[in-house]
């Protein structure tokens, strides 16, 4: 097993069509180039730093992952803790956990049995919580409060008085929330802190409760029946398991609450997600590709090897299509392959051969342009006359805002006529989606929700034969989504736009008064809607500490005097920590530029506006007197022209052939932007043309307009803003 399973003002206004990639965010214009970077430190072992070392030593740490019923699991992290030193030591152990984690428990043992922890509180003082001193071989732990929305969340363990050359082993339970993904659920495992000698080196996985027959997987490894998998500490891991959905709702999850001692109000917890979908079983399948420069390289290759898979597993019966998409769309199969008029069967491998060899010659193009490959691709439909057909477009996710759910519909539905309307699936290979997950509120999410579309994330170049079938059963996108809930609950974030394909959302908020009997969610699946009713559950209050002791007679005091930090445990030191954790849970992609009104206006300059003036000198050859305005709209995105054309057009003669030039000379910008930019940028550049006059010789130049300049000085202050702020 391998060691790792794993910026003169302009008038240019640029707006940006992306948000942060987390479950809830805002606008951000923070883009450039990125790399690969070191992982960010997480996990931190403390001790008293007058001993001017950490005595303590963790000489094991484990996860132990238990299935449970419906939607959640538990999660147990197991560590054992040596004191080094000939005097007895405190210390402060903060671990990241899993997003949506809450802890439920803790137990302590050494060299015996467990001992269970009980509901503590959080001594606090008016800057935090209070710091002072407890009984030796007491532990407690609580929830640290995580730095940002989305931010990944953490757990402290305190514990006082260990004792020299003994070794105590911790037990923390988490309630987690695992994601479902095909067939199996998916847990993702934090990274540890690599630059800390005191932490082990190693993580021991272990998913109890499995069938003799079935095995659980680390970062697509299998454990082949062994009982534990090791990895490395430092890597950020993925565990798998066999998903045993009890449930068929297309939308389901959980509503509960946890009432103030008061009486007055409390604590609200709705849980979302989206069930398992019936896979697809097409009698045809129309294979679209994105060519466009966004993409990676092999993307055509690596479709066409995917592809080739998923014929072998559908029926020889199934016939098949290709076509391929940049600014235009084409087809990829020879027509001598259409015997009869009718597509070739899954099992002719001349056309298989035929087709292969297509993608691989493919050569990336500039723009993106969807609507044109569904129109095509429509029309190849109406001639099969296929029962259940299906579209599989595989695309890096980088798709114009401009053209949405409505015009890709109709361009569909236009060259469809009568013919079957087909399902469609988008397959997204984009490396910093894959890692941190599909936002509801990014383009292809958008797209797909309005579409009724089914998605999935893959790295194509890592998908083998055993994980086709999934594809046919990824869900789709739920859209519009909605919560009913009264005046009196407000909650701690935003509600997100929609769910993703077997992803997660949790809802929490405070509620005053009564809490609501019911919450009532709604949303679409294409044109189709859905709304589900959860009832209330009631659950005791979230702990504000845990605590335990080794010796019997100390466990009551420490319950009932609750959790103090060392006095040597400094609110410096705590802020760092919780920046760790947080800074754990992001991916390890440092931006290290920018796109913005600097380079953006230098590539007007360059490529755009001669270009524009020659167009219009070109016009006075035909019309002397023509002149007026126009404002040109690019779409853009790791480093291509996704769209472009002109938005405004106030011309004093009409000029079909000036229009066309000036849409090419859009279509010329070049971009220089990181190929793992997932930020969409859109560009409007208003322009002037003055008709040449007493001698004076004509004008094309850029149109200056206050209000456009001021959006560019915003768009910096806002990007000096962000690539100070967010290095994620």
């Amino acid at each position: 097993m391998p060691d790792s399973l794993s910026r003169t003002s302009t008038p240019v206004a640029i707006e940006s069509g992306r948000r942060r990639l987390a479950r809830l965010g805002g606008v951000a214009l923070l883009s450039g180039i990125a790399l690969l970077g070191a992982p960010a430190r997480s996990d931190t072992l403390e001790a008293d730093p007058d001993a001017g070392y950490v005595p303590i030593d963790e000489l094991s740490y484990e996860t132990i992952i238990r299935p449970g019923a419906g939607y959640e699991a538990e999660l147990a992290i197991r560590v054992a803790l040596t004191n080094t030193s000939v005097n007895p030591q405190d210390m402060v152990l903060a671990l990241g956990v899993p997003h949506g984690s809450e802890l439920t428990g803790i137990s302590i043992a050494a060299g015996g049995d467990w001992i269970a922890g009980e509901i503590s509180k959080l001594a606090t003082s008016a800057n935090g919580p209070s710091n002072g001193r407890r009984d030796p071989g007491t532990v407690f732990a609580h929830e640290l409060e995580a730095a940002g929305p989305g931010e990944l969340p953490g757990v402290e363990i305190v514990a006082f008085g260990l004792d020299p050359n003994v070794t105590t082993q911790i037990e923390l339970r988490l309630r987690v929330l695992p994601l479902l993904r095909g067939d199996r659920w998916q847990l993702e495992l934090p990274r540890r802190n690599l630059e800390l000698p005191n932490l082990s080196d190693q993580r021991r996985v272990i998913v109890q409760g499995l069938g003799n027959d079935e095995n659980f997987w680390v970062d697509g490894s299998s454990s082949a029946g062994t009982p534990y998998m090791v990895t490395r500490s430092e890597d950020a891991i993925v565990v798998e398991w066999p998903a045993q959905a009890r449930s068929t709702a297309q939308l389901d999850g959980n509503y509960e609450v946890s009432r103030d001692p008061d009486g007055q109000g409390g604590r609200l917890r709705v849980a979302l997600r989206l069930g398992p979908s019936k896979p697809i079983t097409p009698d045809h399948v129309v294979l679209v590709v994105d060519r466009s420069q966004s993409g990676s390289a092999t993307l055509p290759r690596d479709s066409g090897r995917v592809f080739a898979q998923l014929l072998e597993a559908l029926p020889a019966s199934t016939t098949f299509d290709a076509v391929t998409f940049a600014r235009d769309a084409e087809r990829l199969i020879d027509p001598t392959f259409f015997a009869g008029g009718k597509a070739p069967r899954a099992d002719n491998q001349p056309a298989r051969a035929d087709l292969a060899r297509s993608l691989g010659v493919t050569v990336a193009g500039q723009g993106t342009d969807l609507r044109a490959a569904m129109q095509l691709a429509g029309e190849q439909l109406a001639a099969r006359g296929a029962k259940h057909p299906l579209i599989v477009v595989v695309t890096d996710g980088m798709l114009p805002p401009s053209v949405g759910a409505e015009q890709i519909t109709k361009a569909l539905g236009d060259s469809l006529g009568k013919a079957k309307r087909p399902e469609i699936l988008f397959v997204v290979d984009d490396p910093l989606l894959n890692m941190r997950g599909l936002p509801a509120d990014h383009a292809i999410a958008n797209l797909a929700a309005g579409l009724g579309a089914r998605i999935s994330l893959e790295t194509l170049a890592n998908l083998g034969p055993a994980q086709v079938n999934e594809l046919l059963a990824a869900p789709k996108v739920l859209g519009n989504l909605s919560v009913s809930l009264p005046d009196t609950v407000v909650l701690d974030e935003p509600l997100p736009t929609g769910l993703v394909a077997g992803d997660f959302v949790v809802l929490e908020g405070s509620y005053g008064g009564r809490a609501p009997s019911k919450v009532t969610v709604r949303g679409r699946f294409g044109a189709t809607k859905v709304s589900t009713s959860f009832t209330l559950a009631k659950r005791d209050p979230r702990p504000e500490a845990l605590a335990t002791a080794l010796r019997e007679g100390d466990r009551p005091r420490a319950v009932q005097e609750g959790l103090v930090l060392p006095d040597w445990y400094t609110p410096s030191m705590r802020r760092t920590t919780t920046m760790n954790v947080a800074q754990a849970g992001r991916v390890g992609w440092v931006p290290t530029g920018q796109l913005d009104s600097a380079i953006i206006e230098r590539q007007l300059r360059t490529r755009v506006l001669p270009r524009a003036r020659a167009c219009y000198n070109q016009a006075l050859t035909r019309n002397q007197i023509l002149g007026g305005r126009v404002e040109l709209r690019m779409e853009v995105g790791k480093g291509e022209v996704m769209m472009a054309g002109l938005t405004k057009s106030t011309l004093s003669h009409a000029d079909d052939k000036l229009l066309a030039c000036l849409e090419g000379a859009a279509w010329a910008m070049d971009v220089p932007a990181g190929n793992l930019d997932s930020q969409v940028y859109v560009i409007n550049y208003p322009l002037e043309f003055v008709a040449p006059k007493g001698g004076q010789p004509p004008h094309a130049g850029e149109l200056r307009d206050p209000l456009l300049e001021h959006l560019v000085r915003s768009a910096d202050v806002l990007s000096d803003y962000q690539s100070a702020h967010e290095r994620d």
